[in-house]
């Protein structure tokens, strides 16, 4: 018996920095965060966004056992190129309220809470094992989808942690993102059954129908099942959006849907090419900061250091102990 655990032992290798790397896409976490806890401070501040995040830091760190943890944020003026190609692009994100619980009297109150439980949650995330990354002029979108093809190239796993759809058409063998609100997994054995399409086409789906929460429109009077019965190949075939231009021309004198998709054609391109994550296009130095941080090795856990944070910022505790929260993360300290 002995012998066969050690024979075991011996056949499993020792996982290296970069053979799981669980991506965080920390706004989308943050905001959830923000918008859905109600927690407060003794002193009477909100830090739901804060107390949330590391919350649910820690347990994905624990769920998905990774060898390395990038937090992912957007970089300052990250948006502008896709503003830059519509202005529409977000637009809406400047005036919507982020909270509906009547905390914070106006938008500006709230964006002011929000950044605040930003900078110092990257306080926090400083004193854990974790790497942060964020560029200028990049959204997360770009760094992460850059991120994870390179790794999976590499034939390495990555975990993505976001409630954006976008992320699914990056599934392949070896990316998978994981959906806090579902609390699901998609991968390549289960994504067809929630797309619909395989996964490299769903960027096609997705400039046809719109995106509310970009603020982008799509074909009015499209939905999914009309897609699927009228361009059959997106389910079986990685294609392009020349194949849905050439099958509405032909079928023009048909459905009326044809002749809508056909005048909307350069809003559909549009839609595409803002959500598109498989041509990010980062430059040499971009690539380089990211290359240089995939050989770093992982931090040190700065115990006391997070401890005199909860401290100074009245917070009781991340979890009901807070020293077994924190434990979720040195496993991360033992790979080399």
């Amino acid at each position: 018996m002995y012998d066969d655990i050690l024979k075991n032992l011996k056949e499993t290798p020792p996982r290296a920095l970069n053979d799981h790397i669980l991506v965080i896409d920390a706004m989308n976490m943050l905001i959830r965060s923000f918008s859905l806890l109600k927690a407060m401070n003794p002193s009477g501040t909100h830090i739901g966004g804060l107390v949330g995040f590391l919350r649910s830091l820690g347990y994905v760190t624990r769920i998905f056992d990774p060898t390395r943890v990038v937090v992912v944020w957007d970089g300052k003026g990250g948006s502008g190129n896709r503003q830059n190609i519509d202005p529409n692009y977000k637009a809406q994100r400047a005036t919507s309220r982020i909270t509906h619980w009547g905390l914070y009297d106006t938008k500006e109150q709230e964006m002011e809470a929000l950044i605040g439980q930003l900078l110092r949650l990257q306080d926090y995330i400083e004193c854990l094992p974790i790497h942060q990354l964020s560029m200028d002029k990049l959204e997360a979108d770009d760094i992460i989808a850059y991120l994870a093809k390179r790794a999976s190239t590499a034939g390495k796993k990555v975990t993505i942690v976001s409630s954006d759809k976008d992320f699914l058409q990056l599934i392949d063998s070896n990316i998978e993102v994981y959906a806090p609100v579902k609390k699901k997994t998609f991968n390549k054995s289960n994504i067809f059954e929630e797309l619909k399409v395989l996964p490299s086409n769903y960027n096609i789906v997705k400039a046809l129908l719109g995106d509310n929460s970009d603020n982008l429109q799509g074909v009015k009077g499209l939905g999914i099942k009309t897609i699927i019965l009228e361009f059959p190949k997106l389910l079986t075939k990685k294609t392009d959006l020349d194949y849905v231009y050439k099958v509405a021309e032909e079928k023009l004198e048909g459905k009326k849907i044809f002749p809508k998709i056909i005048h909307n054609w350069k809003r559909v391109t549009t839609n595409f090419e803002l959500m598109d994550l498989h041509n990010t296009v980062l430059d040499d130095v971009e690539i380089g900061y990211i290359e240089e941080m995939l050989k770093q090795p992982i931090p040190d856990l700065q115990t006391g250091a997070f401890l005199h944070h909860l401290d100074q910022d009245k917070i009781e505790g991340v979890t009901k102990n807070t020293e077994a929260w924190l434990e979720n993360f040195r496993g991360l300290t033992t790979v080399k």
